[in-house]
């Protein structure tokens, strides 16, 4: 693959800001290897194709032989991050954040090449961090510009209590770019204050200032960022089958968007796939060729083309599925209402949709029409239950042994 090409896409696809752009571009140029800093804050243990979108651009980065230096956050997600947070929290313990990191790590090693990733834990130099050094740090920052920040402005202004703990907080997180040297940084657009004061430390501390790379959060199709927190998320480790239906669900306005931001393909790819939507080719026909690409990039091309005939089965034909094709799935309870069950299952996105599915009556347990939220569903250690929500969802569920 040309070089030039691969920095070209690097530098354009679905970046939204670069500080300093002609800069990097040059240092990409050259021969020089670069130090790709990306910060992991495990406080959750799970990864969604939103979360993926720096990784994939991490990918690129690899592939022109720079280094990939991930820093598990271990230290400050025992604390706070309040950069989009209306309220404290409560801490993590040491080892659930490890835990958390362990994790990550094993599905983010579905893109990266991840022996040769360089992952370090910010415990390494903040357990050993005097009060003086926080001295230090914290006088290059004022109260002013800390309650500049959108989310310390408006707790501020309603009288919510903002801890002093919490303005120490993002000076922790900003310490990690001095400590290992980062010629580049990579985050979201949310980030933008804390990337330009990481930049400011490492001036601070006469090193060269990294140059700083953010991206457009996804949403999903109900207009809001993809989180675990509205449950519209489509999580790395999705079967195939269920990855597939899933993305087939986005609206249509969106294909380009997630060929962009959640496929490896080159910017002159997807713009052809822009073209053919302009010329009036069926948008679920390219909406297909979007979800075998994003599919084939966690499960292998095979399972791409079988999750496409699974789909067009389940979709087009109204047949339930060969079981070896539906996911299974073990609770702990021995039996739930079923409204709860299809919720805790993941088959609803919430109590309302559960509700809604069943009193038009698209829920079948055990290929029988159930439209009672109160049916007890009991569950066996030796027998799954087939559940099914609307024409295409389909999970066996049976009691953990």
């Amino acid at each position: 693959m040309d070089k030039n090409k691969i920095i070209l896409n690097l530098l354009n696809k679905w970046v939204s800001n670069i500080i300093n752009k002609e800069n990097l571009e040059k240092k990409l140029k050259s021969w020089k290897v670069l130090r790709i800093k990306f910060w992991i804050d495990p406080t959750w243990s799970q990864v969604h194709i939103g979360h993926a979108v720096p990784i994939l651009k991490l990918r690129e980065f690899q592939k022109l032989w720079h280094q990939v230096v991930l820093i598990i956050w271990d230290a400050t997600a025992q604390i706070w991050d309040t950069s989009d947070k209306t309220s404290e929290r409560p801490m993590l313990t040491r080892d659930e954040t490890r835990q958390n990191a362990k994790d990550y790590l094993n599905q983010f090693s579905k893109i990266l090449d991840i022996d040769k990733v360089e992952v370090r834990y910010n415990s390494e130099w903040m357990d050993k961090t005097s009060f003086n050094t926080v001295w230090e740090l914290a006088k290059n920052f004022s109260v002013a510009e800390m309650l500049d920040r959108d989310n310390f402005s408006k707790r501020y202004k309603k009288w919510v209590r903002i801890s002093l703990q919490e303005f120490l907080y993002p000076i922790m997180q900003w310490y990690d770019s001095v400590m290992v040297n980062a010629d580049v940084e990579i985050g979201w657009n949310d980030q933008y204050f804390n990337l330009l004061a990481w930049r400011t430390l490492q001036g601070a501390f006469s090193k060269e200032k990294q140059d700083i790379m953010t991206f457009n959060l996804i949403e999903w199709t109900d207009g809001r960022k993809m989180s675990k927190t509205y449950n519209n998320f489509i999580w790395l480790d999705f079967d195939a089958n269920t990855m597939f239906v899933k993305i087939m669900e986005i609206k249509d306005e969106l294909i380009i968007k997630y060929f962009e931001h959640c496929t490896t393909l080159y910017l002159d790819e997807v713009e052809e796939y822009k073209k053919r939507l302009e010329s009036w080719v069926s948008p679920r026909d390219v909406k297909i060729e979007l979800a075998k690409e994003i599919v084939k990039l966690y499960h292998w091309e095979k399972k791409a083309t079988e999750a496409h005939n699974y789909f067009e089965k389940v979709l087009k034909d109204w047949l339930v599925p060969d079981e070896k094709d539906i996911e299974k799935i073990e609770l702990e309870e021995d039996s739930l209402p079923l409204v709860t069950l299809i919720r805790v299952a993941w088959m609803v996105n919430n109590s309302t949709e559960a509700r809604n599915a069943l009193s038009s009556n698209w829920v079948k347990v055990n290929n029988k029409i159930e439209n009672d939220p109160k049916t007890i569903i009991e569950l066996s250690k030796d027998k799954y239950v087939l559940l099914q929500v609307w024409k295409k969802k389909f999970k066996m569920i049976k009691r953990k042994k």
